[in-house]
C-alpha cells in the first residue's frame, strides 16, 4: 500500500482530484503541478515499514456506495448582497454564508477555493471581506484537504471548509480520524460545467466544455497516453467528424481553460489530435467508420445543401442514425471555404480529402456542381422525396468598406485573392517579388493573405486594422516568428480612402482612431483622433473585412419565404430549424454564428439530432438548451496562456516565400506520448463517484433546482438547517422556488454510475473479514487474507482505536479476540 500503489491506481490513471490530503497526511508526498509526487522517499518502499496512509486516506480509494438520504431541507436562496452578486456564478449562497459565519464568529477559519494571481487555489480565510475579495473563481484542483489538515494542526477553534463531494467525503474521515468537528459545505458535483452531457449523468472535463462541439479532449488523450491511437481518433469522431481538419486549423478553445494554466502551459491539444490523425492516415483502419455504431437504414432522404464543415458533420452524423443524406455542393470539390479559401500551407488537401472520404464510408452521397437555386428549390426537393433539409453554404460574398479608389487596378478582395491562389497551377509564382502589400484588416483572413503573398514573393506587409495588438493576440500569435518579420501590423488604425500617388503607386490612406466613453446604453463609437493622418505607398491593395451570405440564389430557391436577421438566416438557436418547418440550417450563413469551422462542425452536429427527433415526430427543444460556445456571445477574450507547439515549427518555415508545403510540423510518437501524460484528466474521477449532492456535508449548494441567479440549497444535518435558517431570518437571502424533480433526477442519474474497484487496503480486508466472520483473532485473519502478520495486527489494532472494533482478552487465550463494535 505505498506511494507506488496510489501513483499505479490513482494518479497515473487521472483519478486524482488535486485534493492534497495525502500531501497534507505524509511529509514524504509534495503537490507539484497540481498533483501529488515524492519529494524524497515512501517510507514503506525505503524502509519496509508499514504505513499505506495516502492510500487508504484517497478520497478516490474511499468511495462509498451511494445511499438515499433524507435532507434536513431544501432552499432556493438568492443573496442580498451586490457585490457578492456581481462575482456569483448563480445566487452567491456560498459566498454569503461563509462571510456570516466568519462575522458572528461561529467559525473562525474556512478552508476554500479563492482567486489567488487568477487561478483557483485553496487559502485558510478568516477575515469576512476576504470572502467577497476573492471570491468567483471557478472551482479547480486546488488541494483544499491539505489546507484543511494544515489548518486542524494549527488550531482547535471551530473550523469548516467548502468542497465538492469527493472532498466532503475526505473531510467527513478526517473528522472522524481526528475526533474534531468540521463544518463541511459542498458543492453539487460539476455544478459550474453543467452541459446536456452532465444532465444526462455524464462528466464534462474543462476542455470539453470549451470545445463547442463538446469533444472529449480528456478522454482521447488518455487513450494516447495508453498507446491507443484507433481508439482515440474514433473518440473524437463520436462529437466531430473532421478530426484531421481540426488538428490543423482549430481554434483550440478547448486549450483557454486547461487547469494547468498558471501551472504550466496548458496540453497541446490541438496538435495531439493532429498527431493521432495522422497516425491513423498512415496505421489505422480505414474502414473503422464504416462499421462501428451505423444503424439500420430507415430509407428516408435528407437533403444537405453545401459541403462545408456544418453540411458534412450533418450529414455524418445523420447517415450514423440510419438516413440516406445526400449532399449537393455547387462547386466541381468539397470543402466550402475549407478547400477554397484556407490556403495549403495551414490545411493540405490530403487532410481535408481524407476526412471527407471517411465521411462518405459512413453512408453520405454527394453530388457535385448541384447548386440550391431556381433550378433545384426547396419545393423540387420535396417532391423529390426528401423529408428535411439542412442549408449550410457559408459565406461567398467578399464585404468591402465602400471606399474611394477600391475600383482602382490591383485592389483586391480577400476570398477572391485566395481562391484564386490557393492552388500551385497559379502560373505568377513570383508575382509580388520586390513588392509591397497592404491589406485593410488584421484577422485570420489577414493573415491568410499575408503568408500567401510572401510565398510569392512579397518583401513587406502593412496590415491596418481598428482593433488594437491586445484584441488581436489569439490571431498574432499563430503567426510564425520568421514570418511575422515581414509584416507591420497597424493597430487602431482606419482607412479613409485609397488613392494613387503621381508615381502610380496605391496608396493607403490612414488615421489613428479610439473608442469613446460609453454613453448611457452602454454603447461606443470609434472616433478619428485629430492630426493622426499619415500615408502608406504600396503596390497592391487586398480588403480583408469579412464576407457576407449571397442570398440571389436561396431566395429563389425557398420563395424568398425564408426568415433573415442582420442579412443572415434567423434559426432556433436550439433546434437550427429555420422559419420554415423541416429545413434546418447551420454554419456561417446563420445569425450570431462563431464564424469557424469547430463552431460550423458543432452546428451540424445539433441540427442532425434535430432532424432525427422532427423525423420522428419528436419535440425538438426538450431536454435541450442553448449552448453559448456555439454563437458569439460576447467579446472573444485571450487565454491566459497558450500551449507549445512542436520544436521543429521553426524548422519549416525558414523558406516561407518558397515553400507551400504545410507550415506546422507535427509530434512524434515520443513527444505525443511526453505531452499527453502532462494531461490531469481533470474530472475523470468524477465519472466513477455516485455522489452528486455531496451527502456527507452538512449542507450543499449548487444551481441545479433553481431558476436562473439563485442557489438550491440542500441541509443534510440538523447544525447545516440552523446554520441556514439563521440566516434566512437574518435577511440575507432573497427566497426563491425550488424544482425538485430536477434535482432528484441529477441525483438519481449520478448515483446510478459504476463504482470503481481498487486493491483493498488492508484495513479495509481486516474489517470486512470480522464483519463477514465474526469473532476473530489475528492468526485466523493472517491465515485466510494471507497478509502479513504485522499488517494484520496493525491493522486491528488501528480499527479498535478508531472504535471501529472491539478487542476482547479472554481468560485462557494466546491472542485478543476482536469484534465488529455495534452502535
Amino acid at each position: 500500500m505505498s506511494f507506488e500503489l496510489l501513483n499505479k491506481e490513482i494518479i497515473d490513471v487521472g483519478l486524482c482530484q488535486g485534493c492534497g490530503l495525502c500531501a497534507g497526511s505524509c511529509k514524504h508526498i509534495e503537490m507539484e503541478v497540481l498533483r501529488p509526487i515524492l519529494k524524497d522517499y515512501c517510507i514503506l518502499e525505503r524502509n519496509g515499514q508499514y504505513c499505506g496512509k495516502c492510500y487508504q486516506s484517497c478520497p478516490q480509494v474511499i468511495q462509498k456506495q451511494f445511499i438515499q438520504k433524507q435532507p434536513k431541507g431544501i432552499y432556493s436562496l438568492r443573496s442580498k448582497d451586490p457585490k457578492i452578486l456581481a462575482k456569483a456564478a448563480n445566487g452567491g449562497f456560498v459566498t454569503t454564508i461563509a462571510k456570516n459565519l466568519l462575522e458572528e464568529k461561529s467559525l473562525t477559519d474556512i478552508v476554500m477555493v479563492q482567486d489567488i494571481g487568477d487561478k483557483p487555489q485553496a487559502d485558510k480565510v478568516s477575515d469576512p471581506n476576504e470572502v467577497i475579495e476573492k471570491a468567483g473563481v471557478v472551482y479547480g484542483r486546488s488541494g483544499v484537504l491539505e489546507k484543511l489538515v494544515d489548518l486542524m494542526g494549527e488550531t482547535f477553534e471551530p473550523i469548516g471548509i467548502v468542497g465538492v463531494p469527493c472532498e466532503m467525503r475526505g473531510a467527513a474521515d478526517l473528522e472522524t480520524q481526528m475526533n474534531r468537528e468540521i463544518l463541511k459545505i459542498g458543492l453539487f458535483c460539476n455544478s459550474h460545467m453543467r452541459t446536456e452531457q452532465t444532465d444526462m449523468g455524464l462528466i464534462c472535463s474543462p476542455c470539453c466544455n470549451g470545445c463547442p462541439s463538446g469533444v472529449n479532449a480528456q478522454g482521447y488523450i488518455s487513450l494516447i497516453r495508453q498507446g491507443k491511437n484507433q481508439e482515440a481518433v474514433d473518440l473524437i469522431r463520436e462529437n466531430n467528424p473532421l478530426p484531421s481538419i481540426c488538428g490543423r486549423i482549430c481554434t483550440n478553445e478547448c486549450e483557454h481553460g486547461c487547469t494547468l494554466i498558471g501551472d504550466d502551459h496548458p496540453v497541446a491539444i490541438r496538435e495531439l489530435k493532429k498527431f493521432v490523425t495522422e497516425w491513423e492516415m498512415k496505421h489505422g483502419d480505414k474502414n473503422s467508420v464504416k462499421t462501428k455504431g451505423k444503424s439500420k437504414k430507415n430509407g428516408k432522404k435528407i437533403a444537405i445543401i453545401g459541403s462545408g464543415p456544418a453540411g458534412l458533420t450533418a450529414a455524418y452524423y445523420l447517415a450514423k442514425l440510419g438516413y440516406a443524406p445526400k449532399i449537393f455542393e455547387k462547386a466541381d470539390q468539397t470543402g466550402g471555404m475549407l478547400r477554397f479559401g484556407v490556403p495549403q500551407f495551414r490545411l493540405p488537401n490530403y487532410v481535408l480529402d481524407y476526412d471527407v472520404e471517411m465521411i462518405k464510408n459512413a453512408g453520405v452521397e454527394i453530388q457535385l456542381n448541384k447548386a440550391l437555386g431556381p433550378e433545384m428549390t426547396i419545393a423540387d426537393l420535396k417532391n423529390d422525396g426528401f423529408e428535411a433539409i439542412f442549408i449550410g453554404t457559408g459565406q461567398y460574398k467578399p464585404r468591402t468598406l465602400h471606399l474611394e479608389g477600391e475600383d482602382l487596378p490591383d485592389v483586391h478582395v480577400a476570398i477572391r485573392f485566395l481562391i484564386d491562389r490557393k492552388y500551385r497551377y497559379w502560373e505568377k509564382k513570383e508575382e509580388f517579388k520586390g513588392k509591397t502589400l497592404g491589406i485593410i484588416g488584421g484577422g485570420p483572413v489577414a493573415v491568410d493573405v499575408a503568408q500567401t503573398a510572401l510565398r510569392l514573393g512579397a518583401d513587406k506587409i502593412h496590415l491596418v486594422d481598428i482593433m488594437s495588438e491586445e484584441q488581436l493576440e489569439l490571431v498574432l500569435k499563430d503567426i510564425p516568428e520568421n514570418e511575422f518579420k515581414y509584416m507591420q501590423y497597424h493597430f487602431s488604425t482606419s482607412t479613409s480612402k485609397i488613392t494613387q500617388n503621381k508615381d502610380g503607386k496605391l496608396v493607403l490612406n490612414c488615421h489613428k482612431t479610439e473608442w469613446s466613453s460609453p454613453d448611457e446604453n452602454g454603447r461606443r463609437s470609434l472616433n478619428i483622433i485629430e492630426g493622426s493622418e499619415y500615408e502608406i505607398p504600396i503596390d497592391s491593395i487586398v480588403i480583408a473585412v469579412g464576407q457576407a451570405v449571397d442570398f440571389e440564389l436561396i431566395d429563389d430557391a425557398t420563395d424568398n419565404k425564408l426568415e433573415k436577421e442582420r442579412n443572415k438566416i434567423k434559426i432556433n438557436e436550439i433546434t437550427f430549424e429555420t422559419n420554415i418547418p423541416g429545413v434546418f440550417a447551420g454554419g456561417d450563413i446563420i445569425n450570431n454564428s462563431k464564424a469557424v469551422a469547430i463552431a460550423a462542425i458543432a452546428h451540424g452536429k445539433e441540427a442532425a439530432i434535430s432532424i432525427d427527433k422532427f423525423l420522428k415526430g419528436k419535440d425538438m427543444i426538450a431536454g435541450r438548451y442553448k449552448q453559448d460556445k456555439m454563437f458569439f456571445t460576447g467579446p472573444k477574450k485571450p487565454p491566459k496562456d497558450y500551449s507549445l507547439k512542436p520544436e521543429t515549427l521553426l524548422e519549416a518555415t525558414e523558406e516561407i516565400q518558397w515553400s507551400f508545403d504545410e507550415i506546422d510540423q507535427m509530434f512524434n510518437e515520443e513527444m505525443a506520448l511526453q505531452e499527453a501524460r502532462r494531461c490531469l484528466s481533470c474530472n475523470h474521477f468524477c465519472s466513477h463517484c455516485q455522489d452528486f449532492p455531496a451527502i456527507y456535508s452538512d449542507l450543499t449548494a449548487g444551481e441545479v433546482g433553481s431558476q436562473k441567479g439563485y442557489t438550491t440549497v440542500v441541509a443534510w444535518t440538523d447544525r447545516g438547517k440552523e446554520i441556514v435558517e439563521n440566516a434566512i431570518k437574518k435577511g440575507l437571502f432573497e427566497e426563491g422556488k425550488v424544482n425538485k424533480d430536477e434535482l432528484n433526477k441529477a441525483i438519481n442519474l449520478k448515483s446510478k454510475r459504476e463504482l470503481l474497484t481498487f486493491v483493498k487496503a488492508p484495513r479495509q480486508q481486516v474489517l470486512d473479514y470480522i464483519t463477514l466472520q465474526g469473532p476473530s483473532t489475528i492468526s485466523d485473519m493472517v491465515k485466510n487474507l494471507e497478509l502479513e502478520p504485522k499488517k494484520v495486527r496493525y491493522e486491528a489494532l488501528r480499527l479498535a482505536q478508531l472504535m471501529q472494533v472491539e478487542m476482547k482478552v479472554e481468560p485462557g487465550m494466546d491472542e485478543p479476540i476482536f469484534t465488529l463494535m455495534c452502535d
